[in-house]
């Protein structure tokens, strides 16, 4: 948006409703830009969650202790 159609805009619909105007335009923007970040950071957390996933299984397989309700007592 260039200066000269935010000109137009205020003489044409006045100062606040072009501010309004203005300010939804920009919050678009913005969420657009979040959601593609949020969607990048969903991607990062899934991966991270494989890793701990393969890292927790190894660590299972080295040591012998695989069960969820075992404690270390009745190993």
């Amino acid at each position: 948006m260039d200066i000269q159609t935010f000109m137009q805009a205020i003489s044409t619909v006045g100062f606040p409703i072009a501010c309004c105007i203005i300010m939804f335009w920009y919050l678009q923007k913005e969420q657009e830009a979040h959601k593609a970040e949020m969607q990048t950071v969903t991607e990062a957390l899934n991966k991270n969650t494989l890793v701990l996933t393969e890292l927790k299984d190894l660590i299972s397989m080295m040591t012998g202790y695989g069960g969820k309700h075992e404690t270390r007592e009745s190993i």
